[in-house]
């Protein structure tokens, strides 16, 4: 409670799985309320796969979040490539499409995380 006092005008941003919660187990829409409420100028999401599924958690998440909320997906579930490292399938115009719907939903501060590129940020310009 008393880091939520000092959360000033700050943009906070979590990971977690789509369903809306943290990887703690706890309902991240809670927090991200407490943390609106205690004076975030944002609050919402980095790193979760684009996936159809992640328009239901703008909608889900906008029931606590008043303010602009966060939507900075990955660019679809990683893939450990034969080189060990992980590759992200999805390419710039699904996510776009993707993003998209978010915004429809409620996102405001909109983005990519893990396997994007300007070339994503560009397609999200170009769609909206």
């Amino acid at each position: 409670a008393a880091e939520l006092e000092n959360a000033g005008a700050a943009i906070y941003t979590f990971t977690m799985q789509s369903d809306g919660s943290l990887f703690s187990g706890r309902d991240a829409g809670p927090i991200l309320q407490s943390l609106e409420q205690a004076g975030a100028a944002a609050v919402g999401f980095n790193c979760v796969a684009a996936a159809a599924r992640l328009p239901g958690l703008i909608s889900y998440l906008r029931r606590f979040v008043k303010g602009p909320l966060v939507c900075k997906p990955n660019a679809g579930d990683p893939v450990i490539g034969s080189d060990g490292l992980a590759h992200y399938p999805m390419e710039p115009e699904e996510f776009s499409g993707i993003v998209a719907q978010c915004v429809k939903n409620g996102a405001a501060v909109i983005g990519g995380c893990c396997g994007t590129d300007p070339t994503f940020i560009s397609a999200i310009h170009d769609r909206l």
